[in-house]
């Protein structure tokens, strides 16, 4: 008989799988973040990216802080720092990448300011 398990558990094998679906589930959830300006989205799918990957004490070691400190940062309701943030992501072996926002889902023009 097969074992059940939480959505959370089958998330977290999954991500484990591979790299490109890490970085497209932090991807996916950075976007729904910043569209509805709620944070802990993308933190709560930053922590299981790093649950995927060996957990908070596994990561805070790489990254060189107190595991204590990690945790406090993704429990928060706001972002880290960028130079935090940058560390966690190379840890995981992803980066931020800045695009444009659709013209069409931003309801602006597309004027060129700089040029």
């Amino acid at each position: 008989m097969r074992k059940l398990r939480t959505w959370r558990e089958y998330l977290i094998k999954r991500l484990a799988s591979g790299l490109e679906r890490a970085s497209g589930y932090l991807q996916a959830a950075l976007e729904e973040s910043q569209i509805h300006g709620e944070p802990a989205v993308f933190l709560l799918a930053l922590q299981t990216v790093i649950e995927s990957q060996g957990g908070i004490p596994a990561l805070a070691k790489q990254i060189e802080t107190d595991p204590q400190i990690l945790l406090e940062i993704l429990n928060s309701n706001e972002l880290p720092r960028v130079e935090t943030l940058t560390a966690i992501l190379n840890a995981l072996g992803c980066q931020i990448a800045i695009q444009p926002v659709e013209a069409a889902e931003s309801g602006g023009d597309n004027r060129d300011y700089f040029g």
